[in-house]
């Protein structure tokens, strides 16, 4: 058996199709895509603010760990030099040789750090004797206790930073 063929039937079948889609969501799908979009670029802009942070924070890393190198150097330096020399070769005030020649260091050469010509160092140097106890010997020991402050301040930051280190070097007299 064969059914026939109406003509109709074919004419109703596309407009029914064309005229199921609400009138609403004509360029819903435009809409979405924008959005999308917009998402995606907030996403990618967080990452790059990300990044950016990134970048400063190692930068601060890299200026610290540099102060933290001189300021160990001069110190170590400390300990090899006759300690009663120690405030008249190393203080800032009244600034010593060794104590100009390592400023020079900090200030220039391939680890200089950044704004350390306008924020010089300070070395303070403070010697005492102080007695043995009974329990130990008879006599006094010499001690001087140095702290070093190195500032520098990134380019571009609005504020200097500062490293501060002490040490204690101790100096058996009889």
């Amino acid at each position: 058996m064969t059914i026939p063929f109406d003509s109709s039937r074919r004419a109703i079948r596309p407009a029914m199709r064309r005229g199921s889609r609400r009138p609403g969501q004509r360029g819903f799908m435009l809409v979405e895509a924008l959005v999308a979009i917009l998402v995606f670029s907030l996403g990618i802009l967080g990452v790059v603010g990300m990044q950016a942070r990134s970048v400063q924070m190692m930068t601060d890393a890299t200026f610290r760990a540099q102060a933290a190198q001189h300021a160990s150097e001069l110190i170590a330096e400390m300990w090899t030099a006759n300690p009663s020399a120690l405030a008249a070769l190393y203080a800032s005030s009244p600034a010593g040789v060794r104590y100009e020649q390592w400023r020079l260091r900090i200030q220039s050469g391939a680890t200089a750090l950044p704004g350390a010509a306008s924020l010089p160092p300070e070395v303070t140097v403070q010697t005492a004797q102080i007695a043995y106890p009974a329990t130990l010997a008879v006599g006094n020991q010499t001690a001087t206790r140095i702290t070093v402050t190195v500032r520098w301040q990134a380019p571009g930051a609005a504020a200097s930073n500062s490293y501060t280190t002490s040490a204690m070097i101790l100096e058996p007299q009889s």
